[in-house]
């Protein structure tokens, strides 16, 4: 594959997937905004930038959550064929609270 082809725009529908995907997920968490644009990682390999942007919400984060919502992303972007590794960045509020894990979770 052609350095340009890696390089080039992410298509549409794979953006609109990928805020939708993230935006289901992560509202109830006081998400604002979702970006989305194609760049290079520190090692200068082509990739997807993701970010989104919270507000402070009432609902305390659930632990794990981030995890699975990068784990779809990442199937719906290689089932749409894209090569670029998503790179996914959650900008929560700095007094943002996490839920408590569940004791009976222990193994």
């Amino acid at each position: 594959m052609h350095m340009q082809e890696r390089q080039g725009p992410i298509a549409p529908e794979v953006v609109r997937q990928i805020k939708r995907t993230i935006r289901d997920a992560m509202e109830p968490f006081g998400l604002k905004s979702v970006e989305v644009w194609a760049g290079e990682d520190h090692d200068g390999d082509p990739v997807i930038f993701i970010e989104g942007q919270y507000d402070l919400s009432e609902k305390p984060l659930e632990l794990g959550i981030t995890g699975q919502v990068a784990s779809v992303v990442r199937e719906l972007v290689r089932n749409a064929g894209e090569t670029r590794f998503p790179h996914i960045r959650h900008k929560f509020h700095e007094k943002q609270m996490v839920a408590k894990p569940d004791r009976r979770a222990r193994a």
